[in-house]
């Protein structure tokens, strides 16, 4: 297991993803300063390592989520996972379950909040 500190792009992506408010929110922001992550695979999966800070009471695992699409044409999701009030994972798939061929830029993200 290597842990480091999150990527510029990495970051980009989670504040994409935490600009619309909801319950809990400002939380996760706080914790996300002050974790390290662990990459899980190639798609850019990251699970979150030494989370401090006040707990976030979100209404659901899945706070927030977003959605754009990769150059081929196939949606790619970005899943924010929370368990037990911190910071757990960050999920990324796609629709095909291929590869990721180009992660867009954050701005294109459609966010989505399933709660």
């Amino acid at each position: 297991m290597k842990l480091r500190p999150l990527t510029n792009g990495e970051r980009q992506l989670l504040n994409r993803l935490l600009e619309e408010d909801f319950p809990g929110r400002n939380e996760l922001v706080g914790q996300i300063d002050k974790s390290l992550v662990e990459q899980l695979d190639q798609h850019g999966c990251l699970e979150f390592h030494n989370v401090t800070g006040p707990p976030s009471h979100v209404k659901s695992r899945i706070p927030v989520e977003g959605e754009f699409e990769d150059v081929d044409g196939v949606t790619i999701h970005i899943l924010l996972h929370v368990v037990k009030n911190r910071l757990k994972s960050l999920e990324i798939f796609k629709n095909d379950s291929s590869e990721v061929v180009s992660m867009p830029e954050p701005e294109k993200l459609r966010l989505f909040r399933p709660e």
